[in-house]
């Protein structure tokens, strides 16, 4: 029994031939049997009820060479409630054919719950009627604290059934909550406690493809590590924007550092200073970059019916890093 020091332990062992342990919480004044007692080379108590964490509770012990009492606590856990830390898009104004939103919570949260506790309403508190994408399993990253939601791109795309019949679920000129359960519970089952609102609004569509010849690009100044940033000239998917764009020097080395972007730009801050001098880098931007609206590199998500999209080559900018 770990609890029990083991002075205490082996006394009761010694003395004992055969009993019952009983309980009683000194807050509650209640006692009741809690276990039976092992007579064997070890003390082992299995409680026939819950304790409650936190509590103080006086155990009694008859045995057979009289009655043991002494009090135990049992420590409280850590039960701080998760939060959400995180929501992607960040800007004010998202297109009306958005397919992605993400959510960052403070704590691994546990699987299966999102299709009750993940809703999307209007503005006059009206629920949007089954606007995510319900997928088994849901989209968690590895560390179950960064969540993808898919809204329904059947009804964002023009001309197609479900968009004739339902409407898209995002309206321009509107303004949306999404909005999480309070009984949405992280993995070790510690509720949010409080509901979560994220207020955003819905501007155009954004349905060209991405070009990046629209994009500024910010040299920082060599030998120093201030990041090199890439200004879009849209709201640019973080999750694709983290894994496509890449970095190499003049020995054609990957620039090693974290990447930083909120989806309206992308940094780069060095894990080494940059080198002194004038020097040549070369960012690479993997054709399979998409904007939140679906749009990749010279293709658009919503492209007209009949159309034959065609293989796209990584896009290659150079930039010169001077004092």
């Amino acid at each position: 029994m770990s609890f029990l020091r083991p002075a205490t332990a082996a006394s009761l062992l010694a003395s004992a031939s055969a009993g019952v342990v009983y309980a009683q919480d000194i807050d509650l004044q209640s006692a009741g049997a809690l276990a039976s007692l092992a007579t064997a080379d070890a003390l082992t108590i299995a409680p026939h009820f819950a304790l409650l964490e936190g509590r103080t509770y006086e155990l009694t012990l008859n045995l057979d060479g009289g009655r043991t009492t002494f009090d135990i606590t049992l420590p409280t856990a850590d039960v701080e409630a998760p939060t959400i830390v995180g929501f992607a898009p960040s800007q004010a104004v998202t297109p009306a054919n958005t397919l992605r939103l993400y959510l960052t919570f403070s704590k691994p949260m546990a699987r299966g719950h999102v299709r009750d506790a993940v809703i999307l309403q209007r503005s006059d508190g009206s629920d949007v009627p089954s606007p995510f994408l319900t997928l088994a399993p849901e989209l968690w990253d590895t560390t179950q604290t960064h969540l993808t939601l898919l809204l329904d791109p059947g009804p964002i795309k023009q001309g197609v059934g479900p968009n004739r019949s339902h409407g898209a679920p995002l309206v321009e000129g509107q303004q949306y909550r999404l909005v999480v359960d309070a009984h949405m519970k992280s993995a070790t089952g510690v509720p949010l406690g409080r509901p979560a609102q994220i207020l955003f609004s819905v501007g155009e569509p954004e349905s060209d493809p991405i070009d990046p010849d629209d994009w500024h690009i910010l040299a920082p100044p060599a030998g120093s590590r201030a990041p090199l940033t890439l200004a879009f000239d849209r709201i640019t998917d973080t999750g694709t924007a983290r894994r496509m764009i890449s970095v190499r020097d003049s020995a054609d080395q990957t620039v090693i550092g974290v990447i930083e972007t909120d989806g309206g730009g992308w940094s780069l801050p060095p894990l080494h200073p940059w080198p002194s001098g004038t020097q040549t880098f070369t960012i690479t931007i993997n054709p399979a970059l998409e904007d939140i609206s679906g749009n990749a590199i010279g293709q658009a998500f919503d492209a007209p019916a009949g159309t034959i999209g065609t293989r796209q080559e990584p896009v290659t900018v150079t930039v010169q890093i001077s004092a």
